[in-house]
C-alpha cells in the first residue's frame, strides 16, 4: 500500500472480468449469427458512461487519509507495531477519484461496502477491446464479490454480475465465478510484497480492514562478559 491509492490494479481487475464476459459472447457468436452478436452488444453495453460518483470526502479529510494510509504502509515495510487499517467506502472512493482525475482515466469505479461483501459499480469504455462494434460504447456493470486473504494469497471472487441493470445470464456466470481476478497481480513485485506483511484482509461492519501480521520483536544482542 502507498501513500496514494492507484487505480491501476483496479482497473486491471475489472479489465479481466470484461475479458472473460467478451470472451465468452465471441464464444457465443463463434456459433451464432452476425444479428446475435450485434444483439449481445447492445444489451449488455451502452452509448454513455454512467454518472460520476459524487466525492464525500473533502481535500484536508483526504489528505489526513492518505497520510494514516502512508503511516501503515511504512510501518509494516519497516516491521514496525502498528495498529490494523479501517477504511469506510467512502474514503476509498474518494482516494480512486482524486487519481482518476489527476490521471484523467477514462474508468468509473465506486465501491460499498455490506457485511462481508463488497459490492461494485463499474463505467468503462469498451474501445480499447478492438472490436469494431463495441467502439464508442460503454460497459456499464455492478456486482457483488468476495474478498479474503488466506495463507498469504489474496482471493477476490464474483458472486454475482449485473449489467445495465439486469444480471447476467447463469451459463456466463459458472465460468465467471470459477476465477480468482487477484490473479491479475501476482506479477506486481509490490503488491506481492505488500501482501506478504499482511494476515488479513477483510470487510467487516461495513469496513475494509487491513490487518498486519503480528509485530515480532527482534532480540537484543547479548553483552559479553568481560
Amino acid at each position: 500500500m502507498t501513500g496514494e491509492k492507484k487505480t491501476g490494479h483496479g482497473c486491471l481487475f475489472w479489465g479481466g472480468i470484461i475479458a472473460a464476459i467478451l470472451f465468452l459472447f465471441l464464444l457465443l457468436a463463434a456459433y451464432g449469427t452476425f444479428r446475435y452478436f450485434k444483439h449481445l452488444v447492445v444489451e449488455y453495453t451502452d452509448t454513455k458512461p454512467l454518472p460520476a460518483p459524487v466525492v464525500q470526502l473533502s481535500g484536508a479529510e483526504i489528505t489526513n487519509l492518505q497520510q494514516r494510509i502512508h503511516g501503515f504502509d511504512q510501518a509494516i515495510k519497516n516491521d514496525k507495531p502498528v495498529e490494523p487499517l479501517s477504511l469506510s467506502a467512502d474514503e476509498v472512493n474518494a482516494l480512486i477519484a482524486k487519481e482518476a482525475k489527476s490521471n484523467a482515466s477514462p474508468a468509473r469505479l465506486y465501491f460499498s461496502f455490506n457485511s462481508n461483501q463488497v459490492q461494485a459499480q463499474l463505467s468503462l469504455p469498451t474501445d480499447g477491446t478492438g472490436v469494431r462494434m463495441l467502439k464508442g460504447r460503454y460497459f456499464n456493470g455492478s456486482g457483488e464479490f468476495a474478498v479474503s486473504l488466506q495463507n498469504g494469497r489474496l482471493n477476490v471472487n464474483v458472486k454475482s454480475l449485473s449489467v445495465k441493470g439486469r444480471p447476467l445470464p447463469e451459463n456466463f456466470m459458472v465460468q465467471i465465478r470459477m476465477q480468482n481476478f487477484a490473479d491479475a497481480w501476482t506479477n506486481d513485485v509490490n503488491f506481492n510484497q505488500a501482501i506478504a506483511n499482511l494476515e488479513e484482509i477483510k470487510i467487516e461492519n461495513n469496513k475494509l480492514i487491513v490487518i498486519p501480521k503480528p509485530h515480532e520483536a527482534k532480540p537484543e544482542p547479548k553483552l559479553e562478559k568481560p
